[in-house]
């Protein structure tokens, strides 16, 4: 036996093992969730027959062949990978569509027409984030409550992306009454249409993304929505740095009065006006973009269209195939009620709506939903990212106004750039995973900052001493603070909104949405009126530890109380959460977190791995 025989097999490079890990993860729910999976033959026929019959514009060979690939999408994705050698398939792909069925599942962004999609829900942020960069809590109480309840109505009667050109529209008329508003009861005023724009905003735009999406890569198009949150908070802070510059306003202090210096009152003025240039430019971007395909399949309302219906999905679709076999999946997923007018509208879609919110309390499937995403809602705001977003001039004030804006623009750059390192990720690695992996460096950096600061020489600023600037205690807090940030960006930043948008079933979608992103503008706007006198109990030191122990509650809600729903559609999530949660609770209590403490506390590597959640979940439901 030569040396070369006696060597061990060399080990895989790290490129090879972890690529090897994102194909395991991108096919770890490929048997589960499937809506036809259990679906007889008979009934699937009188499926097709009733969509058929409903409608004619569509060929019945098209509906069965789309039909057979949806109720067997993973089979027919191996053979169109190349993966299967069987030559006998029911469904003959052609060329194009075996194409297109592997790269909805291995490449982001491949269905077409979603461009547009994208950029109509992205421009809905930047101009929400300039609007609201003071410190006054109207805009998110105001977009908590009617803002976000209001979407509801307006979904029915404008539809996903007319509700975002009517929040354009109140966004413009907000800023132009900030901008010529001469007493606080008009600056109130001009917020309060703000906020209400805001929460319609926050509604709509995420529901866009994730029902024009598909499956696989839904939470990278609707993280695409929320990184733009960031890049608004960040275009915020130039667009004001430029502002005060241009009125010679840069060298002076901040904490002075308006008309302490020359340019400050018409900085204010050029501020409050900017968002109306983004809003404008949304307003024409939703002329050219797509409805949702599944705002016209709601039974039971006036905007039922199937036919509308299908010519959108075939506009996001890059086959007809798939198209039709989307349609397939939607449409089945409901019981279809038609027969609704036009006729007393407004008395119809408030009755509508009520109805939307009553079962969120009381059916299992959306009770969950809602626990799960108002629990991830809740922890955005328990992390204090909001302190740093839209106090950071303030923290900074003793600095001067250059260098305050200058430490601004870089929060807002890093929250900003570590984003995009959840795109694609998300769908891979799963929200879950990105949350529970980013929260206890996040509560680790703000305790580093915390030390720093309170080691740092102080200087008394009038209320409270702060650090002093320029020392290596001060400098050490803010790059903590920038770590901080760059760990909230990739995992608390997007994934609020994405569960909100993505966990409820149609007939209650804006209503389980709206419930979750009212919670969280609610205590956004509750923190923007406590944080001062947080601040003035705690010192800056102090209130850095307390939102330190806050990451920690918000890692154990999450731990305990939130499922992961990577990679299934929005009709496929009925799986996830109609599972009690007393379940998932006793899963991660008493199998989950045995097995991490022995793997990682007491580096025990042979530590029994537990089934996965759904595997076990469905193992425990037979034995129940």
């Amino acid at each position: 036996m030569t040396e070369r025989d006696n060597r061990e097999p060399q080990k895989p490079s790290l490129k090879r093992r972890l690529e090897a890990w994102i194909e395991k993860q991108i096919h770890t729910r490929d048997e589960f969730g499937n809506s036809l999976a259990g679906v007889s033959e008979p009934v699937l026929r009188r499926g097709i027959d009733t969509l058929c019959k409903d409608l004619p514009s569509l060929e019945r060979d098209e509906v069965e062949r789309a039909a057979e690939v949806a109720k067997n999408g993973n089979y027919y994705y191996r053979l169109s990978k190349g993966l299967i050698t069987n030559l006998s398939p029911v469904v003959e792909l052609t060329l194009d569509e075996k194409e297109s069925l592997v790269a909805e599942r291995e490449r982001l962004f491949s269905q077409r027409g979603m461009l547009i999609i994208i950029c109509t829900s992205n421009g809905a942020d930047s101009t929400a984030q300039w609007q609201l960069g003071g410190t006054n809590a109207i805009p998110f109480l105001t977009a908590a409550f009617p803002g976000a309840p209001l979407s509801l109505p307006v979904n029915y009667c404008l539809g996903r992306r007319g509700a975002l050109g009517f929040s354009a529209l109140l966004i413009i008329a907000s800023s132009i009454g900030s901008a010529f508003a001469v007493t606080w009861q008009q600056i109130l005023g001009a917020r309060i249409v703000g906020g209400v724009a805001m929460g319609i905003k926050a509604v709509s735009a995420p529901i866009l993304a994730s029902e024009t999406a598909v499956g696989y890569w839904r939470g990278s198009t609707i993280l695409a929505w929320q990184l733009w949150v960031a890049c608004g908070i960040m275009i915020g802070f130039v667009i004001n740095f430029v502002i005060a510059a241009a009125t010679n306003t840069l060298d002076g202090q901040p904490n002075s009065g308006l008309n302490e210096h020359g340019g400050r009152y018409h900085a204010l003025q050029w501020i409050a006006a900017a968002p109306v240039v983004p809003s404008v430019l949304l307003f024409i971007a939703v002329c050219f973009c797509y409805e949702s395909p599944r705002f016209y399949m709601r039974p039971g309302t006036p905007n039922y269209n199937l036919d509308r219906a299908f010519r959108n999905l075939l506009q996001v679709r890059p086959t007809r195939l798939q198209a039709t076999r989307d349609l397939f999946l939607i449409w089945t997923s409901r019981t279809l009620t038609s027969g609704l007018t036009y006729a007393s509208l407004i008395i119809l879609v408030t009755r509508l709506s009520v109805y939307q919110f009553k079962p969120l309390f009381t059916r299992r499937r959306l009770r969950n939903a809602l626990w799960s995403s108002c629990v991830v809602a809740l922890s955005q705001q328990l992390c204090g990212i909001n302190v740093f977003a839209f106090y950071s001039n303030g923290m900074f004030s003793d600095y001067g106004v250059k260098t305050s804006m200058g430490y601004s623009l870089g929060f807002g750059g890093v929250n900003f750039f570590f984003g995009i390192l959840a795109m694609r990720s998300i769908d891979i690695i799963g929200r879950r995973s990105w949350l529970l992996s980013t929260l206890p460096m996040m509560s680790m950096f703000l305790m580093a900052a915390t030390i720093s600061y309170a080691l740092a020489p102080q200087v008394d600023s009038g209320d409270q001493p702060k650090p002093k600037a320029n020392t290596g205690g001060s400098i050490a807090g803010i790059i903590f603070i920038y770590l901080f940030a760059a760990a909230y960006s990739p995992g608390l930043g997007p994934i609020p909104f994405t569960l909100a948008s993505e966990s409820f079933p149609l007939k209650n979608r804006e209503a389980g949405a709206s419930v979750a992103i009212s919670i969280n503008l609610f205590f956004a706007g509750l923190l923007t009126i406590l944080l001062p006198r947080i601040n003035a109990v705690f010192e800056m030191a102090g209130t850095l530890g307390f939102f330190a122990g806050l990451n920690i509650v918000a890692f154990v809600l999450i731990f305990v109380f939130v499922e992961e729903t990577k990679q299934l559609t929005l009709e496929e999530l009925d799986t996830v959460f109609n599972n009690p949660k007393s379940r998932f609770a006793h899963y991660q209590l008493t199998k989950r977190l045995p097995f991490l403490s022995k793997r990682y506390l007491l580096w025990k590597k042979d530590a029994e791995r537990p089934l996965a959640y759904d595997e076990w979940a469905v193992e425990d439901g037979q034995r129940g």
